[in-house]
């Protein structure tokens, strides 16, 4: 189809197009699953060369068949983004000769715009009058046609991208200039919107938009150029409007109407380019002569999505003329307080309860040679906490802009800025203080590397207080921090948790954090998260727990909840709002504690009380990013995910007199080094010893335009030569360091095979190198937290091998580089070979002319080769042209399949990738063709029928997919299938997919030689076994030797997977004989096996 028109007149569908003459007729119809309802061919006319259609669809005729197929309406997702309960397709179909079963063959195709030609006109609302019906005509994000019925398109659904090119903040005045873009539609008119964050006050202003001159006549994507000024005059009376005068985000929106259609689109502004951002600086302020004070807004752009906001505050005229009068000389007012050792700390601007307070109050008991001031509002409730310790300030007063300047030390519980009179840009630059991160609890369960990640441009600390050991590790690990900017002292408020003084009650606490898409009433009202809490307090059975073990419940409310007790007045139990009780008195005092993902719970569980998880939601809770912890196994409590479970855990605690289980007392211990009530003695300690940094250092680390500029270097044609050269020179002078190794493993992207495994068995026998680990994420920090990690091509990786004693790698190093004459290299090989390689190929496919040369190259670098096998060593020599020496002793990579916990370890994993006791698990692990390329990265077509899967196999199994590490395409699994077919080619570890499964599906890939360890069926999906045996050839007649069935078909594979039962009858023998010749070394502690060998020669 070409030339398509879609368009409304009047209350009907309209589509126009032209098609070269085909030989058969189109219908139109409009489609959901086997629901059709077609269209009126009204006009066609044949030209020379091609022919034009022109349909129409009553929608007030579509309504009278809706109401009489109401099932249609029926909504049994509340939460489908994909609109799919809602959507029509437009399909066209046409009958096309099918000359296998001599008939004419249905087609049905999707009715999809091209760039080549179309047009998208009157696009509006349609209402029928008599049903009530609304219908939404629009395109797909992918250009397909489509209606909607009684559901409106996301705010977002034509928005494209966004860009701030240039924005200037001035007192008086906001200027911004950007690009955005569109879908399908050029935009009519726009405004810029402020609104508070979480209410409903707005302003609005135009914003001038026009075309991109350089925008394309057909491209779906429509470029526009904005331009936005804003005077703070006319935002005053909006401000004055506001009841929350402290502390109060203020967002930017865009409200664009777009031309032919009336669908609007509302989206934030933001995506700045990285000088706009980097320089962004200034304040929008207003002086008010009524009430004799400052309006402030400081702009700011958003960690999570990078949009702009503003901080807005409202300040006394003296404070704030302070603030004015010196903007040029906090240079001078810092130096005044020098020699005073000032101590700044505080928690938010109203709060004085956690580790700011409690180590606030030991400063001022132990140490009066201190000067140490606690910032506060001045109508905070919890104001009273400090105020007899004197020296409090009130927050935004001109005390506490002056105190902030002259401080040697600012201690928080959250943001440093969260405690600074204002974010302004300039000001904060001339902060000099060291900052110490106190934390508002131990951490681990929510990722929190989003919010306080040490390359966050707008986190900064000098010192990281953690309560363990294992915390530590992780803030090193997942948070970027180096080992002397984490101390383990506990957290302060530990000084009183571990202090008998308050008796126990009989009473369970149930203190559920806050959920952050929670903005409003409406929101709350048909939150899962309302809906659950309020049917466990209304439970008849919670009541039975309560009376029959004579114990009060306690539901304490998160602040952020506190607009919605009223929703809990007349539950059956007692509601505590955080702020009117101690949140440390209550644990104190309660027996248990139930709860979802707080950090309170930790507190409760370093008291050895039982504790109860309600993690109903943990997946959205958690989002993208993974846990710090495996939850389901370091948590110190049950864990329940529907109600039936929570009450069953409940009555087991009250049977064990509620008694914390001895497995949960170890699992709180690890979380907690010292049970003591001197955290904040230790804390003292670490401030005061905190290394002096080197501050060109610091800034040529840190600073983001240096970072830019260096990756843009990376990118040029000079970063590699310079390389080179770097490591030449590093390698021929440089000094080797005899006891350290670098790791590398698949090119450094992922953790694991056999370099993983001998590091690991090193680190546990505490055999005393220096480790370097070639990786782009921190996961070999778990098992060293010592250890360096670095990024392949990076610097320090040509620093690190050309001082380096040891290599260890599963591949190559880059080709180009000689190892210097010390280095010993250990090539473990990434597995026994099947087709073959390198000088055994008679051709070699997807490679350049020089590849053999290079290969042989990195070959001859290599001190030692690891081998499996007799048959490994023999087709290693050969492939290879190696000669050197040959450590066979079996796969260290395949000591995993080996270890005494094996059935614990297969629940977790699969416990972690969501797949229940009752499925069986598939893993189809193919490898690359070499024929298949896209310029220089290999690709791969997805060859398993997911229809024919589900309809076969999927009530009982799960597919699991790993897709080679050299594979570049992107495998795209629809949505109707994810229920149990998983990408899993980003996870870390293959043998820990073996391990999870209950089969293999393979093709020549070795990975059917190390699952032989498992013992577990393989079935071979060679459906190019001849085109594959041709271009490579293998080492010995697959066929003829393969442990288990070969299919060239998707359907004759699960027809053979479900006659799994005929497996062992019909292969068990050819088991035997592959172990037998493949894998007659492989057994427990490999690992160590080959490290001693190599090592300690």
């Amino acid at each position: 189809m070409k030339n398509i028109k879609y368009s409304v007149e009047e209350n009907d569908l309209i589509i126009e197009f032209t098609r070269e003459k085909p030989p058969y007729e189109y219908t139109l119809f409009l489609q959901r699953e086997n629901t059709q309802f077609y269209f009126q061919l009204i006009e066609q006319i044949t030209y020379d060369e091609h022919e034009y259609y022109k349909f129409s669809c009553s929608l007030n005729e579509f309504a009278e068949f809706l109401s009489k197929n109401k099932e249609l309406l029926q909504i049994t997702d509340e939460d489908d983004s994909e609109n799919n309960q809602y959507k029509f397709m437009i399909t066209a179909q046409y009958f096309k000769y099918d000359e296998k079963t001599d008939s004419n063959k249905p087609i049905n195709k999707i009715v999809k715009a091209s760039k080549k030609g179309w047009q998208f006109c009157n696009l509006n609302h349609v209402v029928d009058k008599n049903s009530g019906h609304v219908f939404v005509p629009y395109i797909t994000k992918k250009g397909s046609l489509a209606l909607l019925v009684n559901k409106e398109l996301s705010d977002t659904h034509y928005y494209l991208r966004k860009t701030i090119s240039k924005i200037n903040v001035y007192e008086k005045k906001l200027l911004i200039e950007g690009n955005l873009t569109t879908r399908f539609f050029d935009v009519k008119s726009g405004q810029i919107e402020f609104i508070q964050r979480g209410g409903e006050k707005s302003v609005s202003f135009p914003v001038t938009i026009n075309p991109n001159k350089e925008q394309k006549v057909n491209n779906f994507a429509r470029r526009h150029v904005y331009h936005v000024e804003v005077q703070m005059e006319d935002l005053v009376g909006f401000l004055n409007s506001l009841e929350q005068k402290e502390e109060l985000t203020i967002d930017v929106f865009f409200l664009l109407k777009l031309k032919n259609t009336d669908s609007e689109l509302r989206f934030k502004i933001g995506n700045p380019r990285f000088l706009a951002r980097y320089f962004l600086k200034g304040e929008m302020a207003f002086f008010s002569e009524k009430n004799q004070d400052w309006l402030s807004l400081v702009p700011y752009f958003t960690i999570k999505g990078n949009n702009l906001s503003f901080n807005y505050n409202v300040y006394d005229k003296e404070a704030y003329d302070y603030f004015r009068s010196n903007k040029n000389h906090w240079r001078s007012i810092s130096k005044k307080g020098k020699s005073r050792n000032i101590w700044v700390i505080g928690e938010r601007s109203y709060k004085a309860q956690d580790n700011g307070y409690h180590f606030f109050k030991y400063l001022r008991k132990n140490h009066p040679e201190i000067e140490a001031y606690y910032v506060i509002r001045k109508d905070s409730p919890e104001r009273k906490n400090v105020e007899p310790f004197g020296n409090v300030i009130d927050f935004y007063s001109k005390k506490h802009f002056q105190l902030m300047m002259q401080a040697s030390y600012i201690c928080g519980t959250h943001h440093p800025s969260h405690i600074y009179p204002t974010r302004n840009k300039k000001y904060v630059k001339n902060i000099k203080a060291k900052k110490i991160f106190l934390q508002h609890g131990v951490f681990g369960t929510k990722n929190i590397s989003p919010f306080y990640g040490k390359w966050l441009p707008d986190f900064e600390t000098d010192m990281f207080v953690t309560s363990s050991e294992k915390e530590k590790n992780i803030a090193i690990r997942d948070l970027g921090y180096e080992q002397d900017e984490v101390a383990v002292t506990g957290l302060s408020r530990f000084e009183t948790l571990f202090q008998d003084d308050i008796p126990l009650k009989r009473q369970v606490l149930i203190i559920p954090t806050w959920r952050d898409w929670i903005t409003n009433n409406r929101i709350f009202e048909e939150s899962e998260y309302f809906k659950r809490y309020e049917e466990l307090l209304f439970d008849p059975r919670l009541k039975k727990f309560s009376q029959n073990y004579d114990v009060e419940l306690i539901f304490c409310l998160h602040p952020n909840m506190q607009d919605y007790v009223s929703y809990f007045e007349n539950a059956p139990v007692t509601v505590i709002k955080q702020g009117d009780r101690d949140v440390q008195d209550l644990i104190k005092e309660s027996m248990v504690m139930l709860t979802d993902y707080s950090s309170v719970v930790f507190d409760f569980s370093f008291l050895h009380k039982p504790v109860v998880y309600y993690q109903f939601d943990r997946s959205r809770f958690l989002g993208k990013k993974p846990s710090h912890l495996d939850l389901d196994n370091e948590l110190p409590g049950d864990i329940a995910f529907d109600e039936d479970k929570v009450i069953e855990c409940l009555f087991k605690i009250g049977e064990n007199n509620f008694k914390m289980e001895n497995g949960y007392v170890e699992k709180a211990d690890k979380f907690i080094k010292y049970r003591d009530r001197y955290p904040n003695d230790r804390i003292f300690e670490a401030i005061q010893n905190i290394p002096k940094q080197n501050q060109i250092k610091k800034f040529f680390r840190e600073d983001p335009l240096v970072l830019k500029v260096f990756s843009r270097y990376r990118r040029s044609k000079y970063y590699f030569p310079t390389m080179k050269l770097f490591y030449k020179l590093l390698s021929h002078f440089g000094k080797t360091n005899d006891r350290q190794i670098v790791f590398e493993s698949s090119v450094g992207k992922r953790y694991e095979d056999s370099p993983r495994m001998i590091y690991e068995k090193m680190v546990d026998n505490n055999e005393g190198y220096d480790y370097i680990w070639v990786m782009n994420n921190n996961e070999p920090l778990k098992a060293n937290s010592n250890t360096t990690i670095i990024k392949r091509l990076s610097p320090k990786y040509y620093k690190y091998l050309a001082t380096s004693k040891y290599w260890v790698n599963n591949q190559n190093f880059p080709t180009y580089l000689t190892k210097p004459k010390k280095t010993r290299y250990l090539q473990t090989w990434h597995g026994t070979p099947l087709k073959k390689m390198q000088h055994d190929q008679e051709q070699i496919e997807g490679r350049d002319e020089g590849y053999l040369a290079r290969v042989t190259h990195a070959k001859n670098q290599w001190s030692a080769l690891v081998s499996p096998s007799s048959y490994a060593t023999q087709t290693f020599r050969s492939a290879f042209q190696y000669n050197g020496p040959v450590l066979e002793l079996g796969y260290p990579r395949n000591d995993v399949f080996y270890m005494p916990n094996l059935d614990e370890k297969r629940e977790n994993i699969r416990r972690k990738l969501n797949i229940s006791e009752d499925k069986k698990v598939i893993l189809y692990a193919p490898t690359f063709r070499d024929n298949q390329k896209k310029g220089k990265r290999f690709t791969m077509k997805n060859k398993i029928n997911f229809r024919i899967f589900e309809r076969r196999l999927g009530e009982d199994y799960v597919l699991l997919i790993r897709e080679h590490v050299v594979v570049a395409s992107k495998l795209i699994i629809p949505e109707e299938f994810r229920h149990n077919i998983i990408n899993v080619s980003k996870y870390p570890d293959i043998q820990e997919l073996m391990i999870a499964s209950d089969m293999l599906v393979t093709d020549y890939s070795s990975v059917m030689f190390d699952y032989a360890n498992t013992n577990k069926p393989m079935y071979f999906y060679c459906y190019d076994l001849d085109e594959y045996d041709d271009m490579r050839g293998f080492y010995f007649d697959l066929e003829e030797q393969a442990p288990g069935p070969i299919v060239k078909n998707t359907s004759n594979l699960f027809r053979a997977i479900a006659k799994g039962h005929q497996y062992w009858d019909n292969y068990g023998e050819k088991y035997q004989v592959f172990q037998d010749r493949f894998t007659p070394l492989d057994g427990p502690d490999r690992a160590e096996k080959v490290y001693k060998a190599f090592f300690k020669r």
